[in-house]
């Protein structure tokens, strides 16, 4: 059953930095080439995301084979390398100990003038880690994504809370990977499985939404919406979950769908059509 046409790919080199717009991607073990590979931390090594530092919404990112250079306004740029710097253990977002790589001193020093305060650049295994059981949707390997492999996004969902929000704003608010544009809002709540491209694609929850969403991701200044909208029309008091996946969507705002994609290898391209192979009942009632 055709269901939508990829209309935008966003990788993410640096989590919580801004995105890159690209026409293409290809499917690794972990997710997407390219992102959320990096993370910064904090002197402890735990990550810091825009939820803390809403300054990283400034942060541009740019792809330079397998380097990412960061740059700000007013404080130039930065060369994130593996080659450059040592290796240790820093926290992710999940709170799991990861082995990483250092991006070095200069990048630190770089990202620590900017947020005011000591902060570091690291790398994710090559091959991603292996989330916990309890938090394990899909057995895949991850990179420094909150959860899953890839986030994907329905513009027709967008459109249905954006008609109804108090101010504007776009799917990058999101941070999204696969935007899959559609003529029915909530769809992506029905999707079990689906081919894209040459990859398949495993859905999992529809994602809970933190406060990110409400930081503007040109200014990095804090908005009202889309939390307003999601919590009127997108929000969870109840599911049949169980465990920590239970708590995860309880008590939040819902917009967006995990997923696991593969095989290795696998070439996506904006304008590649979406084909659903299975459904299943979704978790929330449509609004719409």
């Amino acid at each position: 059953m055709s269901e939508g046409i990829l209309s935008a790919i966003h990788i993410h080199p640096v989590k919580g930095c801004r995105r890159v717009e690209v026409g293409a991607a290809t499917v690794t073990g972990s997710g997407l080439a390219g992102d959320r590979h990096w993370q910064v931390v904090d002197a402890e090594g735990a990550c810091v995301t825009q939820r803390a530092e809403p300054l990283l919404a400034t942060v541009e990112t740019a792809l330079s084979g397998v380097d990412v250079i960061v740059s700000a306004d007013g404080h130039g740029t930065a060369t994130l390398s593996r080659a450059a710097g040592s290796q240790g253990q820093a926290t992710s977002l999940i709170g799991v100990r990861v082995e990483v790589t250092d991006a070095g001193d200069e990048a630190a020093g770089w990202v620590s003038g900017l947020l005011g305060a000591p902060h570091r650049f690291v790398a994710a295994p090559e091959d991603g880690y292996t989330p916990p059981p309890k938090i394990d949707q899909f057995g895949q390997p991850i990179t420094f994504v909150d959860l899953a492999p890839v986030l994907v996004a329905n513009t027709a969902s967008l459109d249905w809370l954006a008609k109804r929000a108090n101010e504007p704003f776009g799917i990058e608010r999101f941070r999204a990977n696969l935007v899959i544009e559609t003529e029915t809002p909530w769809a992506e709540d029905t999707w079990a499985t689906a081919t894209l491209g040459g990859a398949s694609l495993e859905f999992g929850l529809p994602w809970p939404r933190c406060a990110v969403p409400q930081i503007d991701q040109t200014s990095g200044e804090r908005r009202k919406e889309p939390a307003v909208v999601l919590k009127a029309h997108r929000w969870c008091d109840s599911t049949s979950l169980e465990g920590t996946l239970k708590r995860l969507v309880e008590g939040n705002a819902l917009f967006g769908v995990s997923s696991a994609i593969g095989p290795e290898d696998a070439e996506l391209r904006v304008g590649d059509q979406l084909t659903v192979t299975a459904t299943k009942d979704p978790l929330l009632p449509s609004p719409a």
